[in-house]
């Protein structure tokens, strides 16, 4: 016979490990407090009337099967959004639920705060006033706003732990929303597109890049997570390992949004589990491991941050390499009004990057474009963070349009006053070197970027001012377009009906020539 270990009584444990059963006696109490965790290598049961709490961080994870209810209880600020997501399933929510536990209600008219996203149409459906018969659902990611004024709190969610290995294929799953056709060029990288947003459905950790691997097929390989102080998402990418990406801990009752890259669905397996003491963590939302990286700060004068990272890493190139860069995220029915970006190197297709990798040689060599959305009359100040650096290698923030180099350390940063409105790359470049840069000696390798937006537009970056000249010319050396133009650190070229091939671009203006291939398809 199995022997079962049975609670009568309420109990606070801390990294307890139940050899075989668990059993919680009706009208018997088990309390888990944060950071403390449970495994129950066998068969977990919570009795009728039985009330097992697990607060902040702590976790279980069962081997066996689960019967019966636990009540999960996540711990949130008041006065900001949140994505949760349920870590148990079976739990509904209606205007008792939401008076009950602080949700904030009439926001604005009718609607209470909390709701999932829909992303056909880019927008949050949030729950009517008097709406009924509405439950979480495991694997889903809903927006959660408490009452202002009344302090942290928690939002309980009272369920059965979710998976089954028969009936679930060992694990949670969520069909993504894919539509092929409404993905977007380059120009509308800040619309809802293919965004799904979803969630641990467990009472215990996930890895992230544990998640990424197992649903590489259908999403790309980053998630993205509401970072709450600075209202604004942030990128966990799956390759940098030993990286706040690749180990970024999905807290339990935590939220974040993926992008489809096709049709399917996404499993989160029970195998993915663990309980993150086990690695020297507690409950948080961020974890941070440094690697030689740089992390680029703006701010407009408010109290709110944006920032992305250059990693500096082995084995990766100057374009793109999957898992290693992460796009700055497009959903959530908001546009950036204030963001910082970078675009690659090579093969730069007008992509923003909030996480960019790059190799950890030649610093010299290589010149990234910075890209700024920012609004007319905002005095904006970019600092940076620099993480395990070569001792010899500066930083410095070049500014086209004012002809500067600026030092960017810990006791230096640029900042300027805007005269119009910012929304691409082509006038700041960062520049890793041992010189010490000025006006006079600038680098002979800035980047100009040449890639297309459309089959009838011809997307040129890195030009800020006086006339240069583009000529395209196809596959046997016939010119198919020759205008000159004024550069304005981002200039789009109108194409005329060509046909599906590669062309060769030149560029050329008094600072020398620049030739690109470009694909027209």
């Amino acid at each position: 016979m199995k022997k079962v270990l049975v609670i009568f009584f309420i109990a606070f444990y801390s990294n307890i490990i139940a050899q075989t059963n668990l059993k919680v006696k009706t009208n018997s109490s088990l309390t888990v407090l944060e950071g403390s965790n449970i495994d129950v290598i066998g068969n977990f049961e919570s009795e009728s009337s039985a009330n097992v709490v697990l607060k902040s961080g702590a976790s279980i994870i069962v081997s066996g099967t689960k019967t019966g209810n636990i009540t999960y209880r996540r711990n949130l600020l008041s006065d900001k959004y949140f994505l949760v997501s349920p870590p148990v399933s079976g739990q509904d929510y209606d205007d008792t639920y939401v008076s009950t536990n602080g949700i904030a209600q009439s926001i604005p008219n009718n609607l209470n705060a909390i709701g999932p996203y829909t992303t056909s149409s880019n927008t949050w459906d949030y729950m009517t006033i008097g709406e009924l018969n509405l439950s979480f659902s495991s694997g889903v990611g809903y927006s959660v706003k408490r009452t202002t004024g009344t302090g942290a709190g928690e939002i309980p969610f009272t369920g059965e732990i979710a998976g089954d290995l028969e009936t679930q294929n060992g694990g949670v799953n969520f069909t993504l929303i894919y539509d092929p056709n409404s993905e977007p060029d380059n120009d509308d990288q800040y619309l809802g597109y293919n965004w799904n947003l979803v969630g641990n459905p467990y009472p215990a950790y996930i890895k992230n890049s544990e998640f990424l691997t197992s649903n590489s097929s259908n999403i790309l390989p980053t998630i993205w997570t509401w970072d709450s102080a600075n209202e604004t998402y942030d990128d966990k990418v799956g390759n940098i390992l030993n990286s706040e990406n690749a180990n970024f801990p999905i807290a339990p009752g935590q939220g974040f949004f993926v992008r489809s890259s096709a049709s399917g669905a996404i499993n989160i397996p029970e195998a993915n589990q663990y309980h993150q003491i086990e690695i020297g963590g507690v409950d948080t939302f961020e974890r941070t491991t440094p690697l030689t990286s740089i992390k680029l700060i703006i701010n407009n004068g408010s109290s709110y941050n944006r920032h992305c990272d250059v990693y500096y890493l082995d084995d990766v190139t100057l374009g793109f390499d999957y898992g290693y860069e992460g796009q700055l995220f497009g959903g959530g029915g908001n546009a950036n009004s204030l963001a910082i970006y970078t675009q690659l190197l090579q093969d730069n297709e007008g992509v923003n990057y909030q996480t960019q990798s790059l190799p950890n040689t030649n610093y010299e060599g290589m010149v990234v474009p910075v890209g700024v959305d920012a609004l007319a009359n905002d005095e904006i100040t970019i600092s940076a963070e620099l993480n395990n650096f070569p001792a010899n290698i500066k930083v410095f923030i070049e500014d086209k349009l004012e002809n500067t180099f600026t030092r960017l350390d810990e006791t230096s940063n640029f900042s300027t006053t805007l005269s119009t409105n910012l929304n691409s790359t082509g006038r700041f470049y960062l520049h890793t070197t041992s010189a010490s840069l000025s006006t006079g000696n600038v680098l002979d390798n800035n980047p100009v970027s040449i890639f297309t937006t459309t089959r009838d537009n011809l997307r040129i970056v890195g030009i800020q001012s006086g006339t240069a000249n583009v000529k395209l010319f196809n596959i046997l050396g016939k010119q198919v377009v020759n205008i000159s133009f004024e550069g304005t650190g981002s200039n789009d070229i109108h194409l005329p009906a060509l046909s599906n091939g590669v062309y060769i671009v030149q560029v050329k203006n008094e600072s020398g020539t620049v030739n690109k291939k470009v694909v027209i398809e």
